[in-house]
């Protein structure tokens, strides 16, 4: 029999900025102050962490039992010897550098105690071994100190979002610099990722360049020679300037971390200029194209790895000018055919289009949380106006002009000349609908009980639909007088859809047998039935009052997770055990609860779970 003892360590550089601490030697050892067991314990760790000295690892080197390293997660495992299992814990770790540090190597590793614990230990699945599992991130004020006081690792942590919406700004370039009175001091650059987020890495000696051996800052405030730099920012991309911040922005005297929080307000231009249109995907999460990455359609029209269906209302995502380089307005529209064809290969013929956002009836959804542009005034106070879609936007074949939009929005704020915004392109080209095209009804609540599987007859079919967007100059539209743009007739020609509730069921077999309001005693069993078409995962949940018993059910099938297998759509059990094993329930009021995850998005965020479906039982030894 083992136990393992499964653990992580990190750092906090802020709140939303954390680091893995790889290669790290991880120390365990019997408790040293032995008559303090118990207050060690139970005392947070941010008061119990401190460098340990010569004489202390001196001390309590026969206490030493156990080392590993972290992985570059932070990742790592102990072994303990089963003789101690019954043992209180110290745990330590071993640095002889951070993260993202500058090679500056010290003549020696420094030794950090971090707390004592007493683990709780878990039989695992198998019961083979026994695990306890350990997760800790050092505190930001903590690790930041450690970096910046030991190793002289200074790190500047943040996030570039546009101002008006709050998106990300992703492959931007920011540069960080230090105001001095004599010459500014250059610290760094770095590329944002597409959550906005960069982080800059630098020294003291960044900062302290000057030809005196002083840092001279610019902050007045006493004392004048101060320890951090006065942090500046730029950013652009393209060529465009998207911050530009000067010494009179500075943030002063910063510490070893800073986290900060930057925007741009200028996005695209003004609105008569030209740039290229497309619909390019759906929401944030799904890119129009057929391939296995993240963002990919599969050729059978599933989303991205989790394979997901499409539900509820979609953003139909891309950019589109609003007039051609000749001032000619841009008009374009979304059209949808029941008619399907495999991702990757030709596309369904244009005459299975039938349906079209817009006309069709439901399929054309606005929601003022998502215009379609925005305008920003040029100028303080720098207003920006949302650009909302309306059904008068359309003509009758479903062709959408934005400029009728804009048009509105300017009568409807009483602005004046367009010429004094910029024209910020949003991503929703449209919103539709996908519980208009939904055809399937929900499984009939009696079509199962629970513990019996749903009958074939009553599942419900696969769905699919293409989509084909259209776009054009119009030239003389009375006379029907068009250009037709680039990009015109991209297909999505499979998209797998789905607005369909999960069926679940959920009983309790010696309630059913001696009446619901009955206490019972003895082995207790579970019946449950959950199926949809597209199902992601599933779990039961036992716990009593007290939540001395707190546990999950597993019977095989459940605890699923990240399913992404349509032939697994569902299971029934009539006889799923709850206790003996393990024989821990007591005499109490009991819940047993079954959560059920659909394999659903809406191109920005997953289906949420379903349920709970609830049971209640007192349990009477």
């Amino acid at each position: 029999m083992k136990y393992i003892i499964k653990g992580s360590l990190c750092g906090f550089l802020c709140e939303e900025c954390s680091e893995p601490l790889g290669s790290m030697q991880v120390l365990l050892y019997l408790p040293w102050q032995s008559e303090r067991i118990t207050e060690n314990v139970v005392a947070n760790p941010k008061e119990t962490f401190r460098l340990v000295s010569k004489e202390e690892k001196e001390q309590r080197k026969s206490l030493l039992i156990a080392t590993s390293e972290t992985d570059e997660k932070g990742n790592f495992q102990f072994i303990v010897d089963e003789k101690f299992s019954k043992s209180a814990f110290d745990i330590d770790f071993v640095c002889g550098s951070v993260p993202h540090a500058k090679p500056k190597p010290r003549k020696e590793a420094l030794q950090f105690h971090i707390t004592t614990f007493y683990p709780q230990w878990l039989m695992d699945k198998d019961q083979e071994n026994y695990y306890f599992t350990w997760q800790y991130c050092i505190p930001s004020k903590t690790w930041c100190y450690v970096r910046g006081y030991y190793f002289d690792a200074w790190t500047i942590c943040g996030h570039l979002t546009n101002c008006s919406s709050g998106s990300a700004i992703a492959n931007a370039t920011v540069k960080a610099w230090d105001a001095d009175l004599i010459t500014d001091d250059y610290l760094g650059s770095a590329v944002t990722d597409a959550a906005g987020h960069f982080r800059i890495d630098y020294t003291s000696a960044d900062f302290k360049v000057n030809f005196i051996p002083l840092n001279l800052e610019t902050d007045p405030s006493w004392p004048f020679l101060s320890s951090g730099p006065d942090v500046y920012f730029k950013a652009d991309i393209g060529g465009v300037v998207l911050v530009n911040e000067t010494a009179a922005d500075r943030r002063n005297n910063v510490g070893y971390c800073l986290c900060v929080d930057l925007c741009s307000k200028i996005n695209v231009g003004n609105p008569d200029d030209n740039f290229p249109s497309a619909w390019t995907g759906v929401g944030l999460a799904f890119d129009i194209t057929t391939g296995t990455g993240a963002r990919d359609f599969d050729t059978d029209g599933y989303a991205g790895t989790g394979k997901y269906a499409l539900s509820g209302v979609i953003r139909l995502t891309g950019q589109a000018a609003p007039k051609a380089v000749s001032g000619n307005p841009i008009e374009y529209r979304f059209l949808v055919s029941d008619i399907t064809t495999p991702n990757g290969g030709a596309a369904p013929a244009i005459g299975n289009f039938a349906k079209i956002v817009g006309v069709t009836p439901g399929l054309f959804y606005t929601d003022p949380s998502q215009p379609v542009a925005k305008l920003m005034q040029k100028v303080f106070p720098f207003s920006v106006y949302p650009v909302l879609s309306d059904q008068s936007d359309f003509d009758a074949e479903g062709w959408f002009d934005i400029n009728k939009s804009v048009a509105r929005t300017i009568t409807t704020y009483g602005l004046t000349s367009l010429n004094d915004y910029w024209f910020i392109d949003e991503d929703t080209l449209l919103s539709m609908n996908t519980g208009a095209l939904t055809t399937f009804p929900d499984v009939p609540t009696g079509a199962a009980n629970a513990g019996t599987a749903v009958p074939a007859a009553n599942k419900i079919p696969l769905q699919k639909i293409a989509i084909r967007f259209e776009i054009r100059e119009v030239v003389n539209k009375a006379l029907n007088q068009f250009n037709i743009i680039a990009g015109s007739g991209k297909t999505l020609n499979s998209a797998i859809i789905n607005n369909n509730s999960v069926f679940m069921k959920l009983s309790i077999a010696e309630l059913e047998t001696l009446g619901s309001c009955t206490p019972i005693s003895g082995t207790i069993h579970a019946k449950y039935t959950i199926y949809h078409p597209h199902l992601e995962s599933a779990f039961m949940h036992l716990n009593n009052n007290s939540y001395s018993v707190n546990r999950d059910i597993t019977d095989g099938f459940l605890t699923l997770a990240g399913n992404i297998n349509p032939a697994v759509d569902g299971n029934a059990n009539n006889s799923l055990q709850l206790n003996n094993p393990p024989n821990d329930m007591t005499k109490c009021t009991y819940s047993l609860k079954l959560y059920v995850q659909p394999r659903l998005h809406n191109g920005d965020n997953a289906a949420g779970y379903s349920g709970p479906v609830e049971q209640l039982f007192f349990y009477n030894i």
